[in-house]
């Protein structure tokens, strides 16, 4: 009998009873290979070589390019249990194969020649586990899937996943999942044929995929390197979610240089369609990339959506928005008049005009609260005052994302959250200490506890220490800060406080003091910071340093969970 007779006689199908617990069983992310009649003992042998085929049905094959075509991505995902694993000569013996057949007239000793998943069975002690086999892009479905072990093995159960590569242990049985070159489970992730099934550049069609970390516990840190550029990933409650387009090398061998903490799972998967810049006819990026500051530093230009920026929001701080813009010109452009409109002394609550606003300089990084920005697109609304495009932009952009809204009756009003914005003409020492600055008055924005704890220190800080600051602001034209509005005033001590390493604060503030600006403008304030080594802002900084830390696992001069 050939093969496509037996084909023709008999064919297996397989049944699910069991799923993993990160995969929800619907018809968008998944679905059974499951049909009334299931015959578990129609296994097709091929000779002595251990070679089992099962086929799709018609019915399943439809419905697996459908699931396809709709996702753009699939994998195949099975549950295997080994029954007896023969010991003589063992790594032989206990391997396993898994791939896919596009030919009936395919023989068992060509499955040598095709992509294929291998394992070795003695290491599970006859425990179950599970494969996932992602399908290729721009290919047909296959006609179905072979297993080669020389041991004897059961298939429990399939199902037609979105494509995933990595591993995870979090549900009853581990998972370990490969990319259409298939692999070999050896206690790497391989990610090197990730393109295979991913999109390798972002475009209007569709988006790099992103990598999910789980940790087992909450305590510590974990390094991953991908093709030698290592990630620092300090643990939280959390997934830590990591876009690809953030990384150097994404497609490369994922290796863990402290195989202790191995994590509990690292999962490679689509980004989310919403994301797409050109999704529902939109014609701007309005949707944010939610992540952890500290990739945004070195995000490279290339992968961006937009443009002149690209648009991200605190994964940990939910509603605060990263503006990353090309130029200074093009940030003037979103948050200038903004600037001058918020924090500016003698132009507060004023919409400048373009020619007042040429030659002024507003900030190198900016951030604001959703009040101030509904304030100033309320009172631009109001006075019917021309904004520029890119503020027309920035509150599509806000309105978009719940910072702020607009009434039945065209106000604006307040939402939630905060911006901030900084720019890739500033140097990467510059963007560190942005970021960091810019986040904590992110935060300051958006929790009220934050805000007391701030308070309760800047209330209790040496007069003459914080007498310098306040005149430092005051007598910088690049600042110019009102100092009599209190808010602003704790939120950019508080600020200064963190936006550097503890262990620099009373070098940075006496350097500071020692600035020609400092002794020409601010001479007897200065001063006294020389002279008693900065020793009360180091004080104030590290209060808050504590806080923060038992907090949210943050630092002075950090506002990052991943570091590179």
């Amino acid at each position: 009998m050939t093969l496509r007779d037996f084909f023709k006689k008999a064919i297996f199908i397989l049944y699910v009873c069991l799923v993993p617990a990160f995969f929800s069983c619907t018809h968008k992310s998944a679905f059974v290979l499951d049909i009334p009649d299931f015959y578990p003992s129609e296994v097709m042998e091929s000779s002595s070589q251990g070679v089992r085929y099962f086929s799709f049905t018609p019915d399943q094959k439809g419905s697996i390019e459908n699931f396809f075509e709709a996702n753009g991505d699939a994998s195949l995902l099975i549950k295997i249990t080994p029954v007896k694993v023969r010991t003589s000569n063992v790594d032989i013996q206990g391997a396993l194969s898994f791939g896919f057949f596009y030919d009936y007239q395919q023989k068992a000793e060509e499955v040598n020649t095709v992509p294929v998943v291998t394992d070795y069975l003695q290491k599970y002690n006859g425990s179950s586990f599970a494969l996932a086999f992602c399908f290729e892009k721009n290919k047909n479905v296959p006609l179905g899937f072979f297993i080669k072990s020389a041991s004897k093995v059961t298939v429990d159960s399939a199902q037609i996943t979105r494509a995933f590569v990595g591993h995870d242990f979090s549900g009853d049985f581990p998972v370990f999942a490969f990319a259409p070159n298939g692999g070999v489970n050896n206690g790497t992730d391989d990610f090197r044929g990730a393109s295979l099934a991913f999109n390798s550049i972002n475009t209007r069609e569709g988006l790099m995929p992103k990598i999910t970390v789980k940790f087992r516990d909450t305590t510590g840190s974990q390094k991953l390197a991908f093709g030698g550029e290592v990630l620092y990933i300090r643990r939280n409650d959390a997934p830590v979610e990591i876009p690809t387009a953030a990384l150097k090398t994404p497609f490369s061998v994922v290796t863990y240089p402290d195989e202790e903490q191995y994590p509990w799972s690292v999962l490679l998967t689509a980004s989310d369609n919403n994301l797409l810049t050109f999704a529902q006819g939109r014609k701007n990026v309005l949707v944010p990339i939610k992540i952890d500051p500290g990739l945004i530093m070195k995000w490279s230009r290339n992968t961006w959506r937009g443009n002149d920026y690209e648009l991200f929001e605190w994964d940990r701080f939910p509603g605060v928005l990263f503006f990353d813009v090309s130029t200074y010109a093009v940030q003037d452009d979103f948050f200038r008049r903004l600037a001058f409109f918020v924090e500016k002394a003698g132009y507060r609550g004023r919409l400048l005009s373009d020619s007042e606003l040429s030659g002024k300089h507003g900030y190198n990084a900016h951030d604001y609260k959703a009040d101030d920005l509904a304030r100033f697109f309320e009172k631009a609304r109001a006075e019917n005052f021309q904004l520029n495009e890119k503020e027309l932009l920035l509150k599509e952009i806000l309105v978009f994302n719940g910072v702020i809204k607009i009434s039945d009756f065209g106000e604006v009003m307040a939402g939630s959250g905060a911006v901030i914005s900084i720019s890739q003409e500033s140097p990467d020492y510059l963007r560190t200490t942005f970021i960091a600055h810019e986040g904590w008055h992110g935060i300051f924005f958006i929790d009220e506890e934050f805000r007391n704890t701030v308070a309760s220190i800047y209330y209790t800080i040496d007069p003459q220490t914080l007498a310098y600051l306040r005149r430092y602001f005051q007598v910088t034209p690049s600042l110019n800060y009102d100092v009599n509005d209190d808010y602003l005033m704790k939120n950019e001590f508080m600020a200064y406080m963190l936006q550097r390493p503890l262990a620099v604060t009373a070098s940075y503030f006496v350097d500071m003091a020692k600035r020609e600006h400092s002794q020409q403008l601010a001479k007897r304030e200065a001063d006294y910071i020389i002279e008693t080594g900065a020793s009360g802002f180091e004080g104030a900084a590290r209060l808050l340093d504590e806080y923060v830390s038992d907090r949210w696992n943050l630092d002075a001069g950090r506002v990052w969970l991943i570091s590179r």
